[in-house]
């Protein structure tokens, strides 16, 4: 059994079985239908919406605490209303922004961390502080605040708790596991910024620049691989993106090369 998953920290850049690739499933994930066969995935494409108040500013903590309050709002307010059209249960997430590392979810901040996500609160944690604006770009926080949203996402239907239970065996089984996770987390963050692209102040080549700063940002750079090569991290995002659909971004079923 993994450690506990309610409290998961997000670093700085987090992130369908094809025919024919079933066989080459290094670590398949079988009989566990929350995670393979969810009703998430039937839920339908995202509709587009308005969200022109989450652009970017960064001038000062409070203006990136609206930033990061505003493009919240917005992603619960489509979650919410795409859960109901597909009949399935929705609970917003609290958002809380911090200036400074503080005791979250019951544990010391974790280093290094700029995001954190508590399911027992169902409650989610930025912290906005020197490393943060030195850290990040212009395009950057769309992606890892909506993949914060997304961790929620995956509480609310059963994914975390099915993740959690799943029987690992070697070290690279538990690996690919949690790279299956966090994909999928980029995947659904694509699929919302997808829906909301146009009204957050962003042009079209704005993306393109968005995919290779996660391309230059994975596992490759990072102790440990439980996020995925950049490309991948790329390929998940992207691909939510285009598709805007969350039945695209089932990484279960994908083969070991997808989540590497």
């Amino acid at each position: 059994m993994r450690k506990s998953l309610s409290l998961l920290a997000v670093g700085l850049l987090t992130a369908v079985l094809i025919p024919g690739t079933a066989g080459a499933l290094s670590h398949p994930v079988r009989d566990t239908p929350e995670l393979t066969g969810n009703s998430l995935y039937k839920s339908g494409k995202l509709k587009s919406s308005d969200c022109s108040g989450g652009a970017l500013s960064i001038e000062s903590s409070a203006d990136a605490k609206r930033t990061l309050h505003s493009l919240w709002r917005c992603m619960d307010t489509s979650w919410s209303r795409h859960f109901s059209r597909a009949g399935l249960r929705f609970e917003p997430a609290r958002l809380v922004v911090l200036t400074k590392p503080a005791r979250f979810c019951d544990a010391d901040w974790e280093k290094d961390a700029i995001s954190s996500y508590c399911a027992g609160t169902k409650t989610a944690a930025v912290l906005v502080d020197k490393k943060y604006y030195l850290r990040t770009r212009e395009i950057y926080h769309l992606q890892f605040v909506a993949g914060l949203h997304a961790r929620h996402l995956q509480e609310l239907t059963g994914i975390s708790a099915a993740f959690d239970a799943l029987p690992s065996g070697s070290g690279s089984e538990l690996s690919e596991q949690y790279r299956r996770y966090h994909l999928q987390e980029d995947c659904l963050a694509g699929v919302f910024l997808g829906s909301v692209w146009k009204t957050v102040g962003r042009d079209g080549e704005g993306w393109p620049a968005l995919l290779d700063l996660m391309k230059a940002n994975g596992d490759e750079v990072r102790k440990g691989r439980y996020n995925g090569k950049g490309k991948n991290i790329a390929y998940w995002l992207d691909r939510g993106f285009k598709k805007g659909d969350p039945g695209s971004c089932n990484t279960w079923t994908a083969s070991s090369a997808r989540v590497a």
